[in-house]
């Protein structure tokens, strides 16, 4: 069957590197892509938010199934427009990805469904948020209420700075209590009815080594998180994902694709952070290598209503990590156009090279964003893929670009003990 992946970076090279390897697949087709999922796919020079133009292409291509990549056009509504055309789609419709596409939207559904999550107030503007912080305690989490690429959390330490950032956020925002614990990402699949687990990551979110600095769009991953144990995830499901889906499906609003939870493992059990209607970035540069059934299939079987017939997803027991190699000045100005080289020397020494922010120029590869590579490697332990990763890192020459040297390392110090 003929596949069109909507998106350009690090996730879409990794789901493009899987799909590729189905049987199932006769053509895949990426919109934009980037010269790593180039190596994958024929690129295709479509704006995807022009949805009628996606659907014309998807006609003239007899494509099977589109998979949006990225939370943008999911949120635009191009899954609604697409299945308007009767073309299957991996991928939630506007309404559904309200689950990403607002905070406030989500809390509201917790609040309903009895989800375990941080107690929240929402505010339309700064001079509202301003009056309702009070009762909150130290830290205490402000939250733009829009897609925010991962970067809209600011976590206040003080009042002055809570105030700061409610000043700075650029309409509606959810204030959050703070919950201690420990973070980890649990991803599900549904077809609006049935769901079924699909792994486990641990993101770094800071750009500094120590998670130290400002959020970034995640500066590194492993998987599987272990710290999220069969038990707790089965309550995670039980009490979270479970009647999120129940609760869609209700509302006429079925959630179709990949749902990722984010969690604060709590001592009183997991809670819901936040939820994500599309694969992470960088999670899927782990998830995807440790997957051993047919993705294609997976993604098929939920765009067609039957997950429920379907084979549960199995998983590798190797652990995987990947590491982000981002340009000077991320994640404020990144700097654009730095040579990078070595790529096939990192894969010759075992590790995946997904490609995010990168263009050609002039035959050269050079970097094109703020997260530019992800170099993924596996092993038997955490400690043993990141080195692996980090052996990869060093064979590339990237000199205006940088990374954190300690992805892994609570679990790390978790296997030392």
């Amino acid at each position: 069957m003929n596949v069109l992946l909507i998106g350009s970076g690090g996730r879409e090279h990794a789901l493009a590197w899987k799909l590729a390897q189905s049987p199932a697949l006769s053509k895949l087709y990426a919109a934009p892509g980037n010269p790593g999922i180039a190596r994958h796919a024929e690129l295709v020079a479509l704006d995807v938010a022009d949805h009628e133009a996606v659907v014309n292409f998807c006609r003239s291509r007899s494509i099977a199934l589109v998979v949006i990549g990225p939370e943008a056009p999911l949120v635009a509504g191009l899954a609604d427009d697409l299945r308007a055309a009767e073309i299957r789609v991996f991928g939630p419709n506007k309404a559904a990805a309200q689950l990403e596409g607002s905070k406030g939207f989500t809390k509201d559904l917790c609040r309903a469904a009895n989800i375990p999550t941080a107690g929240y107030v929402r505010a339309e503007s700064a001079e509202e948020a301003l009056s309702k912080l009070p009762p909150f305690g130290l830290p205490v989490v402000i939250k733009a209420d829009g897609l925010a690429a991962g970067k809209g959390v600011v976590i206040a330490t003080t009042r002055d700075e809570a105030h700061r950032a409610i000043r700075d956020a650029d309409g509606p925002l959810v204030i959050e209590e703070f919950l201690s614990g420990e973070e980890a990402s649990l991803f599900a699949l549904t077809d609006g009815k049935t769901v079924v687990p699909f792994g486990s990551a641990q993101d770094h979110k800071r750009v500094g080594e120590g998670d130290s600095g400002p959020n970034t769009g995640g500066m590194g991953a492993y998987s599987p998180a272990r710290v999220l144990t069969p038990e707790l995830e089965r309550a995670a499901m039980r009490d979270i994902v479970e009647p999120t889906v129940r609760a869609m499906a209700e509302a006429g609003t079925p959630f179709v694709g990949v749902l990722y939870a984010g969690l604060m493992l709590t001592p009183g059990g997991p809670k819901l952070i936040e939820y994500n209607a599309r694969f992470g970035d960088p999670e899927a540069q782990v998830l995807m290598p440790r997957l051993e059934s047919d993705l294609l299939l997976m993604m098929l079987a939920c765009a067609e209503g039957r997950l429920a017939e379907a084979e549960p997803p199995r998983f590798s027991d190797r652990v995987a990590l990947t590491v982000v190699m981002a340009a000077n000045g991320y994640p404020g100005t990144p700097q654009a156009g730095g040579a990078i080289a070595g790529l096939d020397r990192a894969e010759a020494a075992g590790a995946i090279v997904f490609q995010a922010g990168t263009r050609e120029e002039g035959g050269q590869l050079v970097a094109a964003g703020g997260r530019v590579l992800a170099v993924t490697a596996e092993g038997p332990t955490v400690r043993w893929a990141q080195q692996s990763a980090y052996s990869a890192i060093d064979r590339i020459d990237f000199p205006s670009g940088f990374c954190r040297r300690d992805i892994g390392w609570r679990e790390i110090e978790r296997e030392v003990r």
